[in-house]
């Protein structure tokens, strides 16, 4: 028992001292050169952000400009969350290195529904925008005069949201499997104990991120309020400070662990 822990002690020592001054100083990145799998997910990342440029209203009339800088948080707030998981993805990808078919799988799924998230995202990002400026939002959910659709606005605000969790889950999910499947092979990877504690706790800020979007599709099932369901997400701040601190605190202490035997000597 005491050799094993002096072994473990010994290797996560010699990660901390001989890290590499990158973006993720605590995690040995197992990435090697950029794979085929990750320039063609950065193609489709790529995709969808002009996806969501072209969505805009083409330019022609000093009014055009004015609507979209007066729109351009909307656009910003999209972009933050493809941003956001671009990042995750590819740090994924940098840290575990991994190519097995389960991961090229799930992947693949994460991918399409980033790509055909495109359009959704930029209608519930300026929807929010219009509520908190105090600009009508009919216009958003109208239909062409031509077109018969039974369907209120109030279900079409209803559907939307009903969207917007559903592809937070299958996103964020995906990342959540990516995550599950890299410590199913930590032996494989060798990941050391740092490692591990900040695996899980990748794993655990998608698992809460994930939690809370079926906590929404829930109270919208429940109260058919759409509004009820967006409060929801409040929580996530406060679960995601939470999640970190506790991982904070357990990586801290791993680190003190560890560097006391050199300290001693």
């Amino acid at each position: 028992m005491g050799k094993a822990e002096n072994h473990s002690s010994l290797m996560i020592r010699e990660h901390l001292f001989h890290r590499s001054p990158t973006a993720d100083p605590d995690f040995r990145w197992r990435g090697g050169e950029v794979s085929r799998v990750e320039a063609f997910s950065d193609g489709i990342f790529a995709i969808t952000v002009t996806l969501l440029i072209v969505s805009t209203a083409s330019i022609e009339r000093f009014y055009d400009v004015w609507i979209l800088v007066r729109d351009l948080p909307a656009f910003l707030l999209s972009f933050a969350f493809l941003m956001y998981a671009w990042f995750e993805h590819h740090r994924f990808f940098r840290r575990y290195g991994l190519q097995d078919g389960l991961t090229l799988l799930i992947n693949t799924m994460f991918l399409f529904l980033i790509m055909i998230l495109a359009y959704p995202l930029k209608l519930l990002t300026t929807f929010l925008w219009y509520l908190i400026l105090g600009i009508p939002s009919n216009q958003l959910f109208s239909t062409p005069p031509d077109v018969v659709l039974n369907i209120t606005e109030f279900m079409q605000r209803t559907y939307m949201m009903y969207f917007y969790s559903a592809a937070v889950v299958g996103v964020f999910g995906c990342l959540l499997f990516m995550h599950l499947n890299a410590l199913w092979k930590k032996q494989q990877l060798e990941l050391d104990e740092l490692e591990l504690v900040m695996t899980q706790k990748s794993y655990f800020h998608h698992l809460a991120t994930v939690t809370i979007a079926v906590i929404s599709m829930l109270v919208l099932w429940l109260t058919k309020l759409p509004g009820w369901s967006g409060v929801v997400y409040f929580m996530m701040p406060l679960a995601h400070f939470l999640t970190g601190l506790y991982f904070e605190f357990k990586m801290n202490r791993i680190k003190a662990t560890a560097t006391e035997p050199q300290n001693n000597q």
